[in-house]
């Protein structure tokens, strides 16, 4: 039409939208004059397309809309949906072709990126938390569909989720089938006549394929997620890294089907990358959100300025000599300006940059304060400010946590809720400590209030994973995770939990604090100060008919045998315990004046653990181990488990075993050694988790009975199969996960 008939297309867009044009559509079609040559079939063909594409636009103008038999009238589903969205019609009455185009799509369709459908009455079924992502990524791990409609065909994914119906699809479809030649798909004609945006296409297409799609506005991506590809990298590719489960990082971006960067995302974070859908607006806020992706660089540069803004807060200082420190200490208040930045940018940098505590400290003598960061169990220097804001900074602490900040010569324990920049809170245990001579010091404990790690990556080996997983299953029984202070139990525990956590489970909580918080559990927080201890909560679960206890940990004799009769009357009761070694903690128990007998029957196992630093994946190098530290390395590993140095046989016998299991393709082993680079601290970048589990087994029972020695339990474990701390950090250093060094940290 445009090229041979160009005046007829003028006058078709003149009457466009308007009453006459469907008389002008039948003039051209069934007009007979004598004088008529006549259209060709291409041309008939596309003036009944624009006829139908124009009913379907305006069909109050088509038909008569009062008539109840007429397939367009009042009662059509289709001239509903345009007779009650005035939107849908006025974008509709403009120019809907432009001389050229072959579909002649209207000109004021929705553009591309357009947020809301015609039809929007549906939601897609992002994931929105991570506990949400979690579970998919269980069923994707079982290769189970992740969507009902997964595998149907497009139109039929829009109608079930309300974006369309099936009378509108009708008249897709027919459009189809009238221009077989070029057609489409059914999905790309419903975006060009403005029935549905782009973004809700592409959803209907993931939910066809089985692609994970995100609300990124709605989920929270823990700060070890965020930090594993720097800013420079996600911004360059636009992408965010969303979760990390089962070794699989799911990955946002704008077209994952089209996305061609997996295998350089793969080298970058050592992680299996899997592509999931977000739309470009949520990619985009996300990456320009505070403190997204900080890497050990962008640590220095955070460092250097909250040093800035310490030195401003100097530079305000009076230099006068007759203004002395504690009249300046006096006019300083915790509700300064700086005071609160200085505090909430500490908070901020410690928590993107995935400390577990804060400890804020003025020593004798120094002139300023300081600001150390806990990393993956190390103390770093941060920053430090001018001493004479330390009294207010500490007296803002205090009134975020709830304290008296007018005590200064007892300790005091308190909360904080903080808010981040993106709308989410975090929870901070504050502990402050009396000093001399008036100085207070405070440590910030930042809480993990993230989605319990999955059990298979906590890092257990083969037999201690299949033991804790059966024990996890019994119906009653009691399981202990024992070790020092931030040795992991909580996580271990609530990693269990997870598990656990079916509606056909009551499942009640006792900790101090809630570090973690799950769905569907019964969760209660320890309060000592009106008497609500773990004794008192645990009586009180009783008679709650629950089905599984954790207690978050067993602290005195009667914790110890409530917990101990609970696990025998029927339920399963899980705990944590102050202990260095899985033998240790049966000889502990029995020294709290535990029954033996009852001892014996209620336990099924004991978890020790302790935390090591991983070995940055992006820096660590690698060398062939030589004879004398192999022979060092077998020599530590029979010590510990048996207390005496190998034979020549044994030690030999232990490193061929090694050579089977750890060995490279060339026949060698190697170790890895931390180097350093911008994305790790010193060469290491996280924490694995060394384990002992002692599986309570007949033997082992019978020697709780008798009260046996420490010892004793060891060598039964041990003849059973159990491997001890030391043991387990050695292999996993021949795994390349950790090295020697920090083995010895671990399990000195």
């Amino acid at each position: 039409m445009a090229e041979h008939y160009p005046r007829i297309l003028l006058q078709i867009e003149q009457n466009w939208g308007g009453i006459t044009a469907n008389n002008f559509f039948d003039t051209l079609l069934l007009d007979n004059r004598e004088d008529r040559e006549g259209f060709p079939q291409e041309a008939i063909r596309e003036i009944e397309l624009l006829k139908e594409f124009h009913n379907f636009l305006f069909p109050l103008l088509s038909v008569n809309p009062y008539d109840p038999f007429s397939s367009g009238g009042i009662l059509s589903p289709l001239a509903e949906t345009f007779a009650h969205n005035p939107a849908a019609n006025s974008s509709a009455t403009a120019t809907a072709f432009s001389l050229g185009d072959d579909t002649i799509p209207p000109a004021s369709a929705p553009a591309k990126n357009a947020e809301k459908p015609v039809h929007g009455r549906g939601n897609w079924p992002k994931v929105r938390t991570q506990h949400e992502l979690s579970a998919i990524s269980e069923l994707r791990r079982s290769n189970q569909k992740l969507y009902a409609q997964q595998g149907k065909p497009v139109g039929e994914i829009l109608v079930h989720f309300g974006f369309s119906d099936e009378k509108s699809l009708r008249v897709v479809r027919r459009m189809q089938e009238r221009n077989e030649q070029e057609a489409k798909p059914i999905g790309q004609v419903m975006v060009e006549l403005g029935m549905i945006a782009q973004e809700d296409l592409t959803c209907a297409l993931c939910v066809q394929s089985g692609i994970i799609m995100v609300d990124l506005a709605a989920i929270t991506i823990p700060p070890e997620t965020s930090k594993i590809i720097p800013n420079d990298r996600a911004r360059e590719r636009m992408v965010v890294p969303v979760g990390i489960y089962h070794d699989t990082l799911y990955l946002a971006v704008e077209d994952p089907f089209t996305f061609k960067d997996a295998s350089f995302f793969t080298m970058l974070t050592m992680h299996k990358v899997e592509p999931v859908y977000a739309p470009h607006n949520e990619i985009v806020n996300r990456l320009n959100m505070h403190g997204f992706a900080k890497s050990n660089f962008v640590m220095r540069e955070a460092k250097e300025e909250f040093r800035n803004l310490a030195q401003l807060a100097c530079d305000a200082l009076p230099s006068s000599p007759e203004f002395e420190s504690e009249k300046l200490e006096a006019s300083l208040s915790e509700n300064d300006a700086t005071i609160i930045k200085l505090v909430n940018k500490m908070i901020l940098n410690a928590y993107f940059e995935g400390a577990s505590d804060i400890h804020v400290e003025l020593f004798q003598g120094s002139p300023e304060t300081e600001i150390r960061f806990r990393r993956d169990g190390v103390l770093e220097h941060f920053s430090s400010f001018p001493r004479s804001y330390h009294p207010a900074v500490i007296s803002r602490i205090k009134i975020m946590s709830g304290l008296d900040i007018s005590e200064r010569r007892q300790p005091q324990d308190g909360k904080i809720s903080f808010g981040l920049p993106e709308g989410e809170r975090i929870d901070l245990r504050v502990s402050t400590i009396p000093g001399l001579r008036g100085i207070e010091f405070i440590t910030i404990r930042i809480l993990s209030s993230g989605e319990p790690i999955p059990l298979s990556d906590l890092g257990m080996s083969e037999r201690d994973m299949k033991v804790f997983r059966e024990s996890t299953q019994r119906t009653y029984g009691l399981i202990l995770v024992c070790g020092p202070t931030g040795s992991g139990k909580t996580t271990t525990l609530h990693s269990a939990i997870k598990e656990l956590n079916t509606p056909d489970r009551k499942i009640w909580t006792a900790e101090d604090p809630v570090e973690i918080v799950q769905p569907h559990l019964c969760q209660v927080q320890v309060h000592n100060k009106i008497g609500l201890d773990f004794a008192k909560i645990l009586r009180a679960m009783l008679r709650a008919d629950p089905d599984v206890i954790m207690i978050g940990e067993m602290r005195d004799q009667e914790t110890a045998k409530i917990a101990l009769e609970a696990s025998m009357t029927g339920h399963l009761v899980l705990s944590t315990l102050h202990t260095n070694s899985a033998s240790d903690t049966v000889a502990r128990l029995l020294d709290m004046a535990t029954d033996p007998y009852n001892l014996s029957d209620a336990l099924l196992c004991i978890l020790a653990q302790r935390l090591a630093r991983k070995l940055c994946s992006q820096c660590a190098t690698r060398e062939e181990a030589t004879a004398f530290e192999l022979e060092e390395l077998a020599n530590e590993y029979h010590q510990s488990g048996h207390d005496k140095r190998p034979s020549r046989a044994e030690r030999e016998a232990l490193i061929r075993a090694w050579h089977e299991a750890y060995a490279d393709a060339d026949g060698k082993l190697y170790l890895k050694h931390a180097v350093g680079c911008k994305a790790c601290s010193e060469g290491y970048k996280g924490r694995i988790g060394l384990y002992e589990l002692l599986q309570i087994t007949p033997k082992v029972r019978h020697l709780i009975r008798l009260q046996s020695s420490a010892q004793e339990y060891k060598a039964a474990g041990i003849a059973e199969g159990m491997r001890t701390l030391k043991q387990d950090g050695i292999e996993k250093v021949f795994r390349g996960i950790t090295d020697i060094i920090q083995v010895h940290s671990a399990c000195a």
